[in-house]
């Protein structure tokens, strides 16, 4: 934990110092990240030389083609869903200000709400990504010593809370948006009536993507890449791209929104089906063994 937010914290330190202080603008911000990011990565180093459990050698540092392999393609579901962030941001913004220009709200109104709108609830749902990620490690060695039991706790566990965080966002989401967007400041009535649209529609079934979230961790640490992938990309790049593409045609703005609540249900029916089956299977093998 204090290995990822070193770096954070020091660049929140230094903007401040470098922009206002030195009056170096956006040049000191980038000065700062850049400082902030290598001084987090100088910390791990010296980390990995007081390790208690493990031991390093030259061995250590062997490229092993097999091991390297198995290394991508667990991270391959993470790395891809970073990706299609930028990927789903580019075609959102790209149809925004296309239907937006054609509604009475104009193009820049859709785009910058409908931004501000996914800012905000990403606050929220990094929480729940959090406790996802941090059963990553408790399922992987409890399926390594084929304690299915705990493995099948823990998952539920960090869904059941996941699912809490993203059901108590939810319920702030539908019942305030009007003054989560003033937060950013106050503007024109077509603003605020498209923000509460936003945040209406888009986030309609938020509440469903606890579940998700946890699936992917869980066969991500249990060795799964395939299934580890099709869960994290599932709600982005497998329903919500296309669904965007096609109700924005028959439906224009509200489509671009209607799709958000489609790719959570669809999200969470295929990562729902998928988890099912996979503790079915080792409540079954538990069975077998005792």
């Amino acid at each position: 934990m204090l290995s990822m937010m070193i770096g954070a914290v020091l660049n929140i330190i230094l903007d401040p110092i470098f922009i206002f202080v030195f009056h170096w603008g956006v040049e000191g911000a980038a000065i700062a990240t850049i400082i902030s990011q290598l001084f987090g990565l100088l910390f791990n180093i010296a980390y990995l030389f007081r390790l208690k459990t493990i031991k390093l050698s030259r061995q250590s540092f062997t490229f092993d083609i097999r091991t390297a392999g198995r290394i991508a393609s667990l991270g391959f579901a993470s790395g891809a869903n970073n990706l299609t962030s930028t990927v789903v941001a580019f075609v959102s913004n790209n149809l925004m200000t296309k239907y937006g220009a054609l509604s009475p709200y104009g193009a820049d109104i859709p785009l910058t709400t409908f931004g501000l709108c996914m800012k905000v609830s990403m606050l929220a749902f990094s929480i729940g990504i959090g406790v996802a990620s941090g059963s990553q490690p408790i399922i992987g060695f409890n399926y390594g010593a084929k304690k299915y039991d705990r493995v099948k706790k823990t998952f539920m566990l960090s869904a059941g809370v996941a699912t809490l965080i993203t059901f108590v966002s939810w319920i702030i989401f539908q019942c305030f948006p009007l003054q989560l967007i003033r937060i950013f400041g106050t503007e024109s009535a077509l603003y605020e009536e498209f923000a509460v649209k936003c945040f209406h529609i888009y986030l309609l079934l938020t509440f469903l993507n606890g579940l998700q979230m946890c699936a992917g961790v869980l066969f991500q640490a249990i060795g799964q890449p395939m299934k580890a992938a099709i869960t994290s990309l599932s709600k982005q790049v497998i329903f919500y791209i296309p669904a965007m593409l096609i109700l924005s045609r028959f439906f224009g703005l509200t489509g671009i929104l209607m799709a958000g609540p489609v790719a959570d249900a669809l999200a969470f029916i295929l990562s729902g089906a998928f988890c099912f089956r996979e503790i079915k299977k080792m409540e079954q093998i538990s069975e077998n063994a005792s």
